[in-house]
């Protein structure tokens, strides 16, 4: 998915939100899975649906798994 200036900056100050709030991890990975499905939102009509199936549909036990167990 790209991401237009607006769009990244957005994400930034969520992650940055997060981290300074001082979240857990689990709720950071949620919190940028809603900015990049509200970007979705965002395209034109015609895109929304292609942006929305492009977009990471693990649960955060799975990203976990796999980021620290990664298969090779």
């Amino acid at each position: 998915m790209k991401l237009d200036r607006h769009q990244n900056q957005r994400l930034t100050l969520i992650a940055v939100t997060l981290w300074l709030a001082g979240c857990s991890t689990e709720a950071g990975y949620e919190g940028m899975k809603r900015g990049a499905e509200n970007a979705c939102y965002q395209q034109p009509p015609s895109e929304i649906e292609r942006c929305l199936a492009r977009l990471n549909k693990k649960t955060y036990e799975e990203y976990e798994k796999e980021r620290t167990h990664p298969q090779k």
